[in-house]
């Protein structure tokens, strides 16, 4: 029956075979963290941390693991050549708790979904579920969508800072938590709650140098929250799509040009949800938000420190 192994043994084993590690908080990041390693190290292999002997899912299990590694070190080989755990940013910045081992690579948002929400991104959806080509589509079109996009989502600032509030002290009665579901948001009585704390949470965010802005937000949003949330605008702007067909910049697609009614090449094709979004959204592992991951990983040099 085959076992569980040791964080030695992996170490051991990455020693001998040369084969980089990247230990990861848990299996929904196995896929994606696969297909970012794949373009730094093809031959890395991903572990979630609960299947190594003496752990359990999370971010502190990884820290964990990677810890026990530099308690048993050899001062032989470098561990950080070898092994990485990477683990989500989420509150350590605003806690002053990020740890500092090399073999750890804290992500430079909340979490891993957050670096999805991008215009490119966006653009590749608009491509891959609506039959425009990209070349009829002008910048200032793009641009212009994806501002509308980027708005909608500064709705999650207060929500996510008086989640982060709830977080940071504990015996503060937060309306909103990061263990909610996304849209809870939505319903009362947690609008009216939140709404009524706004001039408060300014004073808060104003203590942690954060502002109503997009890149405030994909550092306290939780992730899935935030690109569960850029999904459903994205997926809400294609269901009115073929209102754009000439818009700006944009060509006016040929059947609209013809005046053929029902066939705008900018409608959405059926079957597209913001689950089918969603899946599409994190298989963009060439992002360039991503690069400084692909970085660490292919920097890890797999040779013997004497």
């Amino acid at each position: 029956m085959a076992m569980k192994l040791s964080i030695d043994e992996i170490f051991a084993e990455a020693i001998m075979s040369s084969t980089p590690i990247v230990i990861v908080e848990g299996i929904d990041d196995i896929k994606t963290y696969t297909a970012i390693a794949k373009d730094a190290k093809p031959n890395a292999e991903i572990y979630a941390v609960e299947t190594i002997d003496g752990y359990s899912a999370g971010c502190g299990n990884v820290i964990d693991a990677i810890r026990e590694l530099y308690s048993l070190q050899s001062n032989v080989h470098a561990i950080e050549n070898y092994v990485v755990g990477i683990i989500d940013r989420d509150m350590r910045e605003f806690r002053s708790e990020l740890p500092t081992e090399k073999a750890i690579l804290v992500l430079d948002f909340y979490s891993i979904e957050t670096h999805f929400v991008e215009k490119e991104v966006f653009i590749n959806i608009v491509d891959q579920f609506t039959l425009i080509s990209p070349g009829m589509l002008g910048s200032a079109f793009l641009d212009d969508l994806y501002a509308k996009v980027e708005n909608r989502l500064l709705d999650l600032y207060y929500f996510s800072l008086e989640a982060m509030k709830g977080a940071l002290h504990s015996s503060y009665n937060a309306d909103y938590q990061y263990s909610f579901a996304n849209n809870r948001r939505k319903n009362e009585p947690t609008l009216s709650n939140v709404t009524n704390k706004i001039s408060d949470l300014d004073q808060f965010a104003a203590q942690h140098n954060l502002t109503r802005d997009i890149s405030s937000i994909k550092k306290i949003a939780k992730g899935k929250w935030l690109l569960l949330s850029f999904c459903e605008e994205v997926h809400l702007l294609l269901q009115n799509f073929s209102l754009y067909c000439g818009y700006l910049d944009s060509k006016k697609c040929q059947f609209c040009n013809a005046v053929i009614n029902n066939k705008c090449i900018y409608k959405l094709k059926d079957g597209v949800s913001n689950k089918t979004i969603y899946s599409l959204a994190v298989n963009n592992t060439h992002l360039n938000t991503l690069q400084y991951i692909k970085n660490h990983i292919g920097n890890m040099s797999l040779t013997t420190t004497l």
